[in-house]
């Protein structure tokens, strides 16, 4: 009875960790545009954080359901805008990124 109890628990805690594993994972797409967020947008926005560095922190981002403003809702579209044209004091980066590196950011974006 005891050893079973024991390879349960085992058995439990390795499907466990294997579904956390597997969901910690983040798609190409994702993963790209976390190359992109580190290079262009880190300097100013934390991706681990809720915190204002220069911008925003941006962890829980498509969670939080609006943007720093207060008002202006998160969406695909929204972030999308926002990335291209840029609101004051975040430049545009629509002449730096090319419109599939910004698809992939805004993936990444949901995993924060």
């Amino acid at each position: 009875m005891r050893n079973s109890s024991k390879a349960l628990f085992t058995t439990a805690a390795v499907l466990g960790l294997s579904f956390l594993s597997a969901g910690a994972q983040m798609s190409e797409g994702a993963t790209h545009g976390k190359t992109t967020f580190d290079s262009k947008c880190a300097i100013c926005h934390s991706a681990d954080t809720t915190d204002k560095k220069i911008g925003p922190g941006l962890k829980g981002l498509y969670t939080r359901g609006v943007m720093a403003d207060g008002t202006t809702k998160v969406t695909d579209e929204t972030v999308t805008d926002r990335i291209m044209n840029g609101k004051v004091p975040m430049p545009p980066f629509k002449d730096q990124l090319k419109p599939a590196e910004i698809t992939e950011l805004v993936e990444y974006l949901k995993t924060l």
